[in-house]
Formats: structure tokens, sequence, C-alpha cells
């Protein structure tokens, strides 16, 4: 598939935008196509310098910065020491540099007053992620979406990912047509990040296994799934179920859902809550409290937990 037209991404050259670009060759592309393509004239390229690559992250930042330049685009940047970061916060280096991204996005969001970020994520990061979400323990075909709204640093910001119908071969086939240079970055070929090991290793695995390339099996099956979580979810943000949002949820009219619809009641409860580290095994926690009444109290994760009481159950 080639890339779509702009009308097809949602995207318009008259909007303001700030896009992600790590000078890499997804981000670069993306941003040749919102260039020469969309014709976009108002952009704010953000380039965030992560630390972890020595003297190719500063060569990296100069790169992205040369480009804005020559398309005349406004430029943004700042350096972070991901690695010291996440040690301290004793959490991985990939959700650390999430956070940081995200973080970095909104303080470039407020400056700008623009709160649309459009990243290069295309269907091969999708099934990546899918794979990803499923073996942490999801229970769910759940991936990257093609917009999402998050809050960071206290701003509300719209990720927008045009290409992400759009396959890695793709990419290779726009750069190579349209002669265009970017930064080879050399940890991709490195296992020490999951998303590498997914990469360089299950997906070539599971290939070989099934003698076919698994990846489009995957993205039909997660975009089925998402469709559906999709209809469940907006079951749940009906006005009939207005008492989930409420700080106890009654035993009565959960016991009156089907299976689906109650693990879904006390998802979208427990993230309403916001709670970390909300996902299949948590959910089951809870509901082992309708079931089963000999238990009445259940630990969840960041030292919460929640407790069932007088025919209601709710998170102390």
């Amino acid at each position: 598939m080639s890339f779509p037209s702009p009308e097809t991404a949602g995207i318009s050259k008259r909007k303001r935008y700030l896009v992600g670009v790590s000078g890499g060759r997804d981000s670069v592309a993306l941003l040749h196509w919102l260039k020469f393509d969309v014709r976009c004239r108002d952009i704010i390229v953000c380039h965030l310098n992560h630390s972890l690559r020595g003297k190719d992250s500063g060569l990296d930042a100069r790169f992205v910065r040369n480009l804005a330049q020559s398309y005349d685009f406004k430029f943004e940047s700042e350096k972070k020491d991901v690695r010291k970061i996440s040690e301290q916060r004793k959490s991985s280096i990939e959700a650390t540099a999430r956070d940081e991204r995200l973080k970095f996005f909104a303080q470039i969001s407020r400056k700008w007053r623009c709160k649309r970020v459009i990243l290069a994520h295309h269907t091969d990061d999708h099934v990546e992620t899918v794979l990803m979400n499923l073996f942490r323990g999801s229970g769910r075909l759940t991936g990257i979406r093609s917009e999402s709204n998050i809050v960071s640093d206290g701003v509300r910001i719209e990720l927008l990912r045009p290409l992400l119908t759009v396959w890695r071969s793709d990419i290779d086939a726009y750069v190579k047509s349209n002669s265009i240079r970017y930064r080879e970055d050399t940890s991709n070929r490195s296992n020490e990040f999951l998303r590498n090991r997914v990469r360089n290793t299950l997906i070539p695995s599971l290939r070989k296994i099934f003698q076919r390339d698994v990846t489009k099996a995957v993205s039909r099956a997660a975009e089925v799934s998402m469709r559906e979580s999709d209809m469940i979810e907006g079951i749940i943000l009906s006005s009939e179920f207005s008492w989930i949002n409420k700080n106890e949820l009654p035993l009565l009219k959960l016991n009156k859902l089907n299976s689906a619809l109650q693990a879904r009641a006390i998802l979208h409860w427990l993230r309403k809550a916001n709670l970390p580290g909300v996902g299949f095994a948590e959910v089951e926690l809870v509901r082992s409290l309708i079931k089963d009444k000999s238990t009445a109290k259940i630990n969840l994760p960041g030292g919460n937990y929640v407790r069932r009481r007088n025919k209601v159950i709710f998170i102390e």
C-alpha cells in the first residue's frame, strides 16, 4: 500500500501541527510527506535527544535541525538523559523514553498553543505493539490507534498517526523513490530493548514456523478486536452505565451484566480512579470479589486495594 492521501489521513495543510522527528527513516519520510505531498506550511519539528547513543545522539539532533530549516519549518529540541532517569524511577528505558517524549510534546504544545502531534508509527509498529501487549497479559489484542488523546504534564494532546496503514516496506519504497536521506539508528539491531527483540527475533521466528507472513494476520485480528472493543466501550459510556462513574460499584448492577460487559465496566471504573498498571489480571481480581463471597479484599498495584462491603465494592 502507498502513502495515504491527506484527505484519507485526516491531515490539513491549513492547520498547525507538532511533528515528532527522530531523524530515522520513518519520521523523516513522514516529514517529507507532510512537506511535499500534503503541503503543510505551519509545522513545528520536535526532536528529543534521549542521550542513549553517545555522539550519534547529538548528530541526530543536528541532522533534524538542519532538515527542519531546509523545509522552512520551526524547530524545537530538548536533551534528556533517559538512561539515568530510568534508573532513578526504576522503570524500563523504553517506558521512560516514552514518558519523556510525551512531557516534551506537552511543553511544546503549551508554548505553541497546538495540541495536535503527528507521529510516524506504521503498521509494523502496530503489529509489534499488539504482540507485546498480548504476551504481557493485557488479555486483548490491542495495538496503536490512528488517533488518541492523552494528558501529559497537565496538557491534553491529540496524537495523530497518519501512516498507521502503511507498512515498513512501503516506507522503504517511498524513501528510495524520493532519494530521502535519514539517520541510521544502529540501536535498532540491538536486542537490549523488548521491541527490538519482538522485531528481530519473535516475528522472524513466527514467519519461519508458519511459513508465511504472520504480521498481516496479527494486524487483521487486532483490527477486529479493537472494533469490538470500541463497540463495548460505547455501551459502557452510555447513560445507562452512568453508575460506573461513582466511587462505589453496586454488586446488584454488576451481577446483571454478562462477563464481557462486567469486565469492561470494572476496567473503566479502575482507570477512572487513575490506578496504575490495570489490565486483565487486575480486572479478574476485582471480579473475584463478585463471585467469591469468602473474599472481601484484593490488592492492586501501587499499594491500592479494592474491598467489598454492604453490597458494593470500592477502592481504598
